[in-house]
């Protein structure tokens, strides 16, 4: 009998949970972790540094891009670990541990240090917030998310749910902290250290040491080596992933914490609070096709096949940020106090960079499956694609965030959406010329054979 028939004996005997009983147990690890990814990167977290803290655009692209410094060098690290324990969950429980403490640290050493507005208790701060950032959120949600992939191919499942979850939650969050930040601004943080709890709990209802002595699609019984390093460093796919996320990627991961302040200014200052209760609301319909759509969504992808949806993925980014543009030319088109028009065309912008966002985990983690070995498909993901995404996002976020401030919000969106265009044009490129390795490899391998 094969390990890949074991499985299915071993769910049949109930050792192992069966693909239905699987699924739910990991989407609600998936869920669990994004709520607490949503609090803590969410546009609601920037506008508390504005309002609650006192900062300026360019201060927090600066805090954003500190906190990424330190954060980007979790990643190999991680990676190593993903790939060395499989679906044990020893290291990925130590994040939802972690996540516990995100209302303490926040509201009693994070806060306290920014309000000095002393640079050097800033910078600590900064630093700080990378550590904790980092482990929790940064790296820490690339390790989710790869664990979570590995786990439902292990059981057979698929990962669609996986993503539907993940978007749940933040559809949960993005809703509960508009309007929690208009009663309580700190309260958010300790929704964040419920969601941990509840992660925890939801980890150890997993059924994974069988797991250790058998192959299946997504773990190995033979350990990473020197040699899969190697092979996965000189894959021309690995550069089309790390273009990718350094490029188009960055400027996502940028511009994205600021989203909320920019669509603050859409609306008078007597009404801002009203206007985050009124998007809250008009974002749900919405953000349920969106949640429909995710249920079905390897099919999608799989149809299309994962390098296709990459580039759609891109294409898709581009013109979301242009409209983020043209909401602004609105605004500012807007006469005689009407600010209608303006906050119509920023409820387009936004949701259809919402529509955009949930997806691309899941386009991303497909190319990297059918693209690498099992062995090291979480160092693929984190060190290829997440690892470089912060490396640029480190200086990124204080460069979107200067462009805010000089520029003005829909000329710096303009400007990002045509850098992605770019870009789009060199991926294509770059992924014909490894499509077309992968067959000169092929074709020399079947000649060396024959």
């Amino acid at each position: 009998m094969s390990d890949y028939d074991s499985i299915k004996e071993l769910q049949d005997q109930g050792i192992i949970d069966s693909k239905r009983v699987a699924t739910i147990k990991i989407c609600l690890v998936a869920f669990f972790h994004a709520s607490i990814f949503a609090v803590l990167a969410s546009g609601v977290f920037a506008i508390w540094l504005n309002k609650n803290v006192g900062l300026d655009s360019l201060q927090i692209g600066e805090l954003l891009g500190l906190k990424t410094v330190v954060a980007i060098f979790y990643k190999p690290v991680f990676g190593w670990l993903l790939d060395k324990t499989q679906l044990r969950i020893h290291f990925i429980i130590t994040i939802a541990i972690a996540g516990l403490g995100a209302g303490p640290f926040f509201q009693f050493v994070y806060k306290p240090l920014l309000m000095t507005h002393n640079p050097t208790l800033f910078y600590t701060a900064g630093l700080l917030g990378g550590v904790y950032f980092g482990y929790v959120i940064i790296a820490g949600g690339a390790a989710v998310w790869s664990y979570c992939a590995r786990y439902v191919e292990a059981h057979g499942a698929p990962l669609d749910k996986v993503g539907a979850a993940n978007f749940l939650a933040w559809l949960v969050m993005g809703f509960s902290l508009s309007i929690l930040y208009t009663i309580n601004p700190t309260w958010g943080f300790y929704l964040a250290s419920l969601a941990a709890l509840g992660m925890v709990l939801s980890l150890l209802s997993l059924k994974v040491r069988p797991f250790d002595n058998l192959n299946t699609k997504a773990t190995s019984k033979q350990k990473v080596k020197l040699v899969d390093l190697k092979k996965l460093i000189v894959n021309p796919r690995f550069y089309v992933l790390a273009f990718l996320a350094i490029t188009i990627m960055v400027v996502i991961f940028a511009q994205y914490p600021q989203v909320g302040r920019y669509g603050l200014t859409f609306w008078p200052a007597d009404k801002q609070a009203l206007g985050m209760r009124v998007n809250a609301f008009i974002g749900l319909p919405c953000n349920i096709l969106i949640f429909l759509l995710l249920t079905r969504a390897s099919g999608f992808i799989k149809k299309l096949n994962p390098t296709r949806s990459i580039i759609v993925l891109a294409l898709c980014y581009g013109v979301a940020l242009g409209i983020f543009g043209i909401a602004g030319l609105f605004r500012d088109a807007s006469v005689g106090g009407n600010y209608i028009p303006g906050v119509i065309a920023m409820t387009v912008a936004g949701n259809a960079l919402a529509i955009v966002n949930p997806f691309a985990n899941l386009v991303i983690l497909s190319y990297v499956t059918t693209s690498f070995d099992k062995k090291i498909a979480g160092t693929a993901f984190l060190v290829g694609f997440n690892f470089i995404a912060n490396l640029g996002g480190s200086a990124g976020n204080a460069v979107v965030g200067g462009m805010f401030k000089s520029q003005g919000w829909q000329n710096a969106y303009f400007e990002l959406s045509a850098f992605i265009f770019v870009c789009t044009i060199i991926l294509a490129l770059l992924m014909v010329y490894s499509n077309g390795h992968d067959k000169k490899r092929v074709t020399a391998h079947l000649e060396n054979k024959a």
